[in-house]
């Protein structure tokens, strides 16, 4: 009995291998060319048997016919016996390499192997199957009539996907698309393609040029403008995705992000609202409703959405660290660490926590509580000691309280590990412009500003490069 993937390898095979029925070649016999029209027949009865049998005797009539061999090869193929498929193959190509039929066998062989490969952990592998696969394909792609395989071509441009050859893959789906523009799946793998490429436009107009006759392929769409920073298009498409599947939590998810990166934050904070009455065990909803109502100005709501919702779950750090973000920026700062000491409490052994309420006391205390950040972010290392954010809070502590030497080594490996990383850059910039090393600090400042932008004032930053380089000019 086949297998899934058996019974799925069978259905692929027989619609992409064309079997084309050859006429007479030159010097091939009457005999040869019946036996091949009756094993048509027969497979087409149904008997199998009957047609292999037929091919065999059309070989034998003929031994040195490439075709009929190229024949059994794709009848093998087509009754999911690849092994003797590839054999079948392999020997037309030994009477004529030029065989585009054995050509399109093997081709299609190797791209069934290549689907079974783990790209991770079997790279060099996927590499040289997928380059086997490409080069009998392109091989048979090269037929002398001209016929483009919409099939062929297709599998071409997943291979070339694989293996991170964007140019070759659009090219070979362009086709694909081409001549079949209503194809869902090929442009959704063109768009993969040109975004694999860094061609997010070309992307979004592959997909955008139907999405309202096929809006199943709103979800890839609305990923690739979101990418494209057109987050406005985004939302609308993920809400036409959103109509194709109305209970998916993810799609809901991204068009709320997406509305409030646009700062559209009544609508963000409207969908968020649904999708918490929709949802109610997911705690994402909850947070960003009321992220987007406190940033719409309606700060009282915001909390009284936030904090029932804190209250009932206790040990959810996340939705404690956004309360307590909520709070510190309204200026509750007695609030925000209540809520994080009222979480290290339920949770004592949760790193994020100890490192987040520690971050929170280097960045505002004095004294006794720069001392008490540098024990609870102490805790969160020794379960990671390789978190760069866990070391850039050790550092901070540590630069806070005037250490210095322990700043540096905890910074510095923080700022390596994450260059782009703006509030880590911007940390270990004050460190060495602290301990006179100007130029360092600027360049750091530098990294602040040209990094991700969260959690710094750019003009703040602007302003300690310009006094550090009328420093260095003195």
């Amino acid at each position: 009995m086949l297998t899934h993937r058996g019974v799925v390898f069978a259905l692929v095979v027989a619609t992409l291998v064309a079997a084309a029925l050859p006429s007479p070649a030159a010097g091939q016999s009457a005999d040869a060319y019946f036996e091949f029209l009756m094993a048509r027949r027969l497979e087409a009865q149904g008997d199998n048997a009957g047609a292999l049998a037929a091919l065999e005797r059309a070989f034998v009539a003929n031994p040195a016919s490439a075709e009929v061999k190229a024949e059994i090869a794709s009848f093998q193929l087509r009754r999911n016996r690849r092994a003797d498929a590839e054999k079948a193959a392999r020997e037309a190509l030994a009477l004529n390499d030029n065989n585009l039929e054995a050509h399109r066998v093997l081709g299609l062989i190797a791209a069934a192997n290549v689907d079974t490969i783990n790209a991770r952990t079997q790279a060099a592998q996927l590499e040289a199957a997928a380059r086997e696969a490409i080069g009998h394909l392109e091989r048979a792609a090269a037929d002398p009539s001209g016929t483009i395989d919409f099939n062929l071509y297709y599998t071409l441009g997943r291979l070339h996907l694989r293996i991170g050859d964007a140019a070759k893959a659009v090219d070979a789906l362009t086709r694909v698309v081409n001549q079949n523009p209503g194809s869902v799946q090929g442009r959704l793998s063109l768009a993969q393609a040109f975004a694999a490429g860094n061609d997010l436009k070309g992307a979004i107009s592959t997909l955008d040029i139907i999405v309202d006759d096929e809006p199943r392929v709103a979800s890839s769409l609305a990923q690739y403008q979101e990418q494209a920073g057109l987050l406005k298009d985004a939302a609308t498409s993920y809400t036409k995705a959103i109509a194709v599947q109305p209970m998916s939590r993810e799609l809901k998810f991204r068009r709320v992000n997406v509305l409030l990166d646009a700062g559209d934050f009544a609508q963000a904070a409207q969908y968020a609202g649904e999708a918490q009455a929709q949802h109610a065990d997911d705690l994402r909803f909850p947070r960003l409703r009321a992220r987007a109502l406190f940033e719409s100005g309606a700060r009282d709501r915001a909390f009284a959405v936030l904090e029932p919702t804190a209250k009932q779950f206790p040990r959810d750090a996340s939705t404690q660290f956004a309360l307590s973000d909520l709070y510190k920026e309204a200026g509750r700062a007695e609030d925000a660490e209540r809520t994080l000491r009222a979480l290290v409490t339920v949770d004592p052994n949760n790193p994020d926590a100890l490192n987040y309420l520690g971050y929170f006391l280097a960045d505002r205390g004095q004294g006794p509580q720069l001392e008490e950040a540098v024990r609870l972010v102490e805790r969160a290392l020794a379960s990671d000691p390789q978190n760069p954010a866990y070391l850039d809070s050790l550092g901070w502590a540590h630069f806070r309280r005037g250490s210095l030497d322990d700043a540096e080594k905890y910074l510095s490996p923080a700022a390596q590990r994450l260059p782009s990383n703006s509030v880590i850059q911007d940390h270990f910039g004050d460190l060495l412009a602290r301990r006179g090393r100007l130029q360092d600090a600027i360049s750091a400042w530098g990294r602040a500003l040209s990094g991700d932008g969260d959690d710094i004032d750019p003009a703040l930053i602007q302003k300690k490069i310009a006094d550090a380089q009328i420093k260095l000019s003195r």
